[in-house]
């Protein structure tokens, strides 16, 4: 599985590093320059107090998901999709690199 994953990688590598008509990429033509968007937000003091103080409440956990999990373990039934997990360590790995 780890040899799988790492020629997968390789493979992204050595496509990432080359433009669609199979030159180098940077060769030929510049791209135009993008404009940064500039879009703001602004929480009020008494709205962060507030969203903090119900945090501390209660944490945003389901209970009830988190005890059927632990006994599926327990058990030894708790299904493992393994290409579902090697697809989102790809994805994090994609978004590392860019």
């Amino acid at each position: 599985m780890v040899d799988a994953i790492k020629s997968t990688v390789n493979r992204l590598e050595m496509t990432k590093g080359r433009a669609s008509d199979g030159r180098p990429a940077g060769a030929g033509a510049s791209p135009a320059p993008v404009a940064p968007v500039g879009d703001s937000v602004k929480v009020s003091d008494a709205a962060s107090s507030k969203v903090v103080s119900q945090l501390a409440e209660a944490p945003p956990v389901n209970s009830e998901a988190v005890r059927r999990i632990k006994d599926a373990i327990s058990r030894g039934e708790y299904p493992i999709n393994v290409d579902r997990i090697s697809e989102a360590l790809m994805d994090a790995y994609r978004d590392m690199k860019a």
